[in-house]
């Protein structure tokens, strides 16, 4: 185990940054849940985006959140990282983009933590290795590494999306308007922030058809992404009114846990299912599964990877196994 950082034992200052997506949002809540179990006196900030400050508002783990403008400069990260206190005692980036690094190591943190890529390792104090393609692991397990190289302990490695009352009685008025009492609901997500990860319509409408013969149907989404899903159910000969779109993460969340089964494309909504409990089957075209997939887990699979393109019988398959291994 790295050496660990006694100014953190004796409860200095710890800043993650920069978290601007939901799913690397997720994917980080094990190893800051690590750092404050390991280091309870220590004080954890977040330093995040509005859009996915919801994330990190309601764990117990993380005792200061700091919302920052869209796509922030130096200046304005440096003085997040500042603020309260003179100095951070640590950095932890979870970005590691140019902005951050030189962020970290203008802001006077004694100890600053990154990953290892290009010239931007000599910004940390200590620096993790790079994701290796050829061995791929899951974006927890390798986030957690950041916090590893600090002396915390490990954890599992399962994000987190702690729900609240208002979003669970509102995501129940939603499923009451959808379904009847006995009947379950499958999530599907058929749309990306990116082109690339957009699984073809034509093998998502076999899915979506297929899923129907045994449950109701729930194509999510974002508000913003309602063109994209309204042009699917067009295509696929689907009512839009299977249509559940959201402004709330928190509402988001507290639907998705309700639902039986999550079928979608890489991107955050699949992990958003993932820290709320639901079983997930995640489509993949250009990634490795692996990083974005549980490992051992017979509640999350992933399906394709890089430069694959996974047929419909490939997708049917990893849902029969895990509605039937969760049933």
């Amino acid at each position: 185990m790295a050496r660990r950082e006694q100014q953190l034992d004796d409860g200095g200052k710890l800043a993650a940054l920069l978290f601007r997506r939901l799913g690397d949002s997720l994917l980080a809540t094990p190893a800051l849940r690590s750092l404050k179990q390991s280091f309870p006196k220590s004080t954890v900030q977040v330093i995040c985006e509005r859009h996915v400050s919801r994330v990190f508002e309601h764990l117990d783990y993380v005792d200061d959140v700091t919302v920052v403008s869209g796509s922030p400069g130096i200046k304005e990260l440096v003085q997040a990282i500042r603020s309260n206190v003179r100095s951070s005692v640590a950095t932890v980036d979870f970005l590691s983009d140019p902005r951050t690094s030189l962020a970290s190591l203008i802001s006077g943190a004694t100890v600053r933590v990154g990953i290892a890529k290009s010239w931007r390792r000599f910004a940390y104090t200590r620096a993790v290795s790079v994701q290796d393609i050829v061995r791929p692991e899951y974006s927890a397990i390798h986030k957690l590494r950041l916090a590893e190289s600090l002396g915390a302990g490990s954890v599992d490695c399962m994000p987190d999306f702690r729900l609240d009352e208002e979003s669970i009685e509102n995501a129940e008025r939603i499923m009451k308007s959808l379904v009847s009492r006995d009947e379950g609901i499958v999530s599907i997500y058929v749309t990306s922030r990116r082109d690339y990860k957009k699984w073809p319509m034509e093998k998502f409408k076999q899915v979506v058809h297929t899923i129907r013969s045994g449950y109701r149907i729930a194509l999510v989404g974002a508000v913003s992404e309602y063109d994209d899903i309204a042009q699917f159910c067009d295509y696929a000969r689907i009512e839009r009114n299977a249509i559940t779109l959201f402004t709330d993460l928190g509402e988001f969340g507290a639907f998705l846990q309700k639902c039986i089964l999550f079928v979608g494309n890489d991107g955050g909504p699949k992990h958003l299912a993932t820290a709320v409990g639901t079983p997930t089957v995640g489509i993949f075209q250009n990634d490795p599964w692996e990083y974005w997939t549980p490992p051992n887990s017979n509640r999350h699979l992933g399906v394709g990877g890089r430069g694959v393109t996974p047929e419909v019988s490939d997708v049917m398959d990893a849902i029969h196994v895990v509605l039937s291994s969760n049933a």
